[in-house]
């Protein structure tokens, strides 16, 4: 996984936040399509989210990425 990729943020945000390594997290594309997640941020054709948010659930916590990329995560309470 690209380093500079939001998946890659996320992943390893979400390991920081359970104390775990990012191999022990259920596998993001079982979640989300990392692909398309990707797509939503990347700026190679001029096309990137410029307003809004994404917003998911993924291993106990409420996911939100922003337009500007940022990933701010809240404990959904069921785990």
């Amino acid at each position: 996984m690209d380093e500079r990729s939001i998946s890659y943020a996320l992943v390893r945000k979400v390991a920081t936040e359970k104390g775990v390594e990012p191999e022990a997290l259920v596998p993001l594309h079982d979640v989300i399509d990392p692909d398309a997640l990707e797509s939503l941020f990347d700026d190679a054709d001029g096309s990137v989210l410029r307003e809004g948010h994404v917003r998911f659930n993924y291993e106990g916590f409420s996911v939100e990425i922003g337009h500007d990329r940022s990933v701010s995560l809240t404990p959904n309470g069921d785990e």
